[in-house]
């Protein structure tokens, strides 16, 4: 049969107040608490291991276990709280894992953004070449309607001075 005792009991045994034992029982894992045929809170035995390693009391004097029972509890007690830390370490890990992926997509996110950026720039820069060209072209055709235009002047100018021939009237009267 398993040795359980109520808080009223370890009270008693440890030689403290029921209230200080209550609060160190509510303290303890569920997997080292059960509830009596009364309804009433009781401590299992690796309940009562951890409670002795607080208090350094016995509560085993009057019921002699054997050594490997005792070696068998510690070692449920140590699996239980590497069991207890391997959970955390899962949980933190998965945790961790849920941060890189997101952290993934911002990554993600951010090249998009510097792909379309870098598309932008290359369309800038081409649009900034075709307009220098455009500007060399027109530079050239100013250049050349300017020659156009100073060669129609300089025919203008001949062409006003050569005399023009004197019509009959103004051979008549000499102007």
């Amino acid at each position: 049969m398993a040795i359980e005792k109520t808080v009223s009991e370890l009270a008693e045994i440890l030689g403290v107040s029921r209230q200080a034992v209550n609060n160190r029982v509510k303290a303890l894992p569920e997997e080292d608490l059960d509830k009596n045929d009364k309804g009433v809170t009781v401590v299992k035995r690796s309940g009562l291991i951890k409670l002795e390693e607080i208090y350094k009391k016995t509560i085993f004097d009057d019921e002699p276990i054997s050594e490997e029972t005792k070696q068998r509890e510690l070692l449920e007690i140590l699996v239980d709280e590497k069991n207890t830390e391997i959970t955390r370490l899962y949980n933190q890990l998965k945790a961790k894992d849920e941060q890189l992926a997101a952290k993934d997509e911002q990554m993600r996110v951010k090249d998009v953004q510097i792909a379309e950026k870098d598309k932008q720039l290359d369309q800038q820069q081409q649009l900034t070449a075709k307009a220098m060209a455009d500007k060399e072209n027109l530079k050239l055709e100013l250049e050349e309607a300017k020659a156009q235009m100073d060669e129609a002047k300089s025919q203008v100018e001949e062409v006003k001075e050569t005399p023009a021939k004197k019509g009959f009237l103004g051979r008549l009267f000499g102007k």
